[in-house]
């Protein structure tokens, strides 16, 4: 039994994963721009209620595998870099923190890194050790598997920042301070900006909404009634990341592509889009590459958190 703390910017998922099964799970608010030590501190005190329901004890587990947002050294085990989610992560000894509360072993990694790991050992993405995921929520995820290894690089960033590739020189401000990432051109956070400014918005059925609370499924549901605000805007995501997909083949040269994230609430449809532009426009054919839903869209992180270890 592993124990599994997956931090996200505002709720993170923890829980108790026996091989490859989420054998419980539950999730609490957290402050990503508050203490992370004492959030984690309750997340453990959560870890301790669930244990106890299941008659065992936290110390009774093999380890404690913790995902975090930014540029994680997954041999060290701290993290080197965020954007704006946990600054005092930088700072935080992981291991030591994980010793004193818990007296478990620690392994950690990047969030969408770790949710890589879940679908490959026990996902969508098994029998594959050439493997990407992209993940498609508030931000974009990304994530790469060679050889059956973990793409990390020189500074921890190997294919990880796939939601921060160049697409649009002109394009709007990222969170990460570059302009025209695919993050600010075509992502969860700036959809409402996407849908405000079209020209199209003061004719759409969503002028009369909170269009700061719609996500990619309220505009994929818009869309298909016919709202054709919503239809161009569904259409400029598409072509984004389709187009990015295509660049992502080229880098990595993957046999699966896993995609995740709340988008895949219309799986076919983002598939069937995908998969037309990236026959349009790949150096080679279609067929060289699988794109695939992911299976664990929920648990993917605290399957990877376990996952991590039985990395060789």
């Amino acid at each position: 039994m592993i124990a599994a703390i997956d931090l996200g910017g505002t709720r993170t998922k923890y829980g108790l994963v026996d091989d490859g099964k989420v054998v419980a799970s539950s999730t609490c608010p957290s402050d990503a721009r508050g203490s992370l030590e004492r959030h984690l501190d309750e997340v453990v005190a959560h870890l301790r209620i669930m244990c106890v329901e299941l008659q065992i004890t936290l110390e009774s587990c093999e380890g404690l595998g913790v995902l975090c947002t930014g540029l994680v050294d997954n041999r060290a085990m701290k993290v080197l870099s965020t954007n704006g989610k946990y600054d005092d992560a930088v700072d935080f000894h992981f291991s030591e923190w994980a010793r004193e509360r818990t007296g478990l072993p620690l392994r950690m990694d990047n969030d969408a890194r770790g949710a890589l790991l879940g679908e490959w050992r026990y996902g969508a993405g098994r029998g594959v050790d050439d493997l990407m995921m992209v993940v498609f929520g508030t931000g974009i995820g990304t994530a790469v598997l060679i050889d059956g290894k973990p793409l990390t690089g020189s500074h921890f960033s190997g294919g990880i920042l796939g939601g921060h590739i160049l697409v649009n020189s002109g394009g709007r401000q990222c969170t990460c301070g570059a302009v025209g990432c695919l993050e600010s051109e075509a992502s969860g956070w700036v959809l409402p900006e996407l849908i405000r400014s079209h020209a199209l918005y003061l004719e759409s059925s969503m002028q009369g909404l909170d269009v700061d609370t719609i996500g990619f499924q309220e505009l994929l549901a818009h869309a298909a009634s016919g709202d054709a605000c919503a239809c161009a805007v569904q259409e400029h995501c598409f072509r984004m990341w389709g187009e990015a997909l295509v660049s992502f083949i080229h880098l990595y040269d993957p046999q699966r592509i896993v995609v995740g994230g709340g988008l895949m609430n219309s799986p076919e449809l983002v598939l069937a889009s995908f998969r037309k532009t990236v026959a349009k426009f790949i150096w080679g054919d279609l067929d060289q590459v699988d794109l695939v839903a992911a299976q664990h869209p929920n648990d993917s992180g605290l399957i990877g958190a376990a996952a991590l270890f039985y990395l060789k």
